[in-house]
């Protein structure tokens, strides 16, 4: 699993913005800060009920390019997008695809086993491998459901998270299946 620690610790200045009043601040001044500080919440659309009800990952954080490149980004900092970004999109996109299948959603979807001691690694050999493309097999698998989903969602969305262009022959180191998938040996 990956490190949920990070996570933690990386939400935590969130959690904690403002700071704790002093022990000792009237109680009057304690209830100004707090009113300062949730001022304006109650616009974000956040209502009690079922997580049915809540807003999607999409629409509250919005699918968008990382701040600054990811390849410049510190290892520290990718974990950090990848945990409070991408994690949370593509679980729900994997689980609108197939809600049984993808009912639990970590780090081992794209990165495989043990993904912290492979430095999450990719392309990634646990990942399926797809035939080369224009092949007959290829053909085939154009044809599929699960590449229609991959095509269309996947790699549009990681795309954009990670801060690429998509992949097309005139972008051809831009993001694609290879950027994840290795290529299978031809027969």
């Amino acid at each position: 699993m990956c490190s949920q620690k990070r996570l933690l610790i990386w939400l935590f200045p969130i959690a904690s913005c403002g700071g704790m009043p002093k022990e000792s601040a009237s109680s009057a001044s304690v209830e100004r800060s707090v009113a300062s500080e949730t001022e304006g919440f109650e616009d974000f659309g956040a209502t009690e009920g079922t997580s049915e009800e809540k807003a999607s990952a999409r629409a509250l954080l919005g699918v968008r390019p990382p701040p600054k490149p990811f390849d410049q980004m510190s290892e520290e900092e990718q974990l950090n997008w990848m945990i409070g970004y991408v994690m949370p999109i593509a679980a729900e996109d994997f689980k609108a695809y197939d809600p049984e299948r993808y009912a639990s959603v970590s780090c081992e979807l794209c990165h495989g086993p043990e993904p912290e001691k492979e430095h999450y690694r990719m392309p990634n050999p646990a990942l399926p491998q797809l035939p080369k493309p224009g092949s007959p097999d290829w053909e085939r698998m154009e044809k599929g459901r699960a590449f229609a989903f991959m095509r269309d969602v996947v790699t549009p969305t990681i795309a954009t998270l990670v801060g690429k262009e998509r992949w097309s022959p005139e972008v051809p180191n831009g993001f694609g299946c290879f950027d994840c998938h290795l290529e299978r040996e031809s027969k």
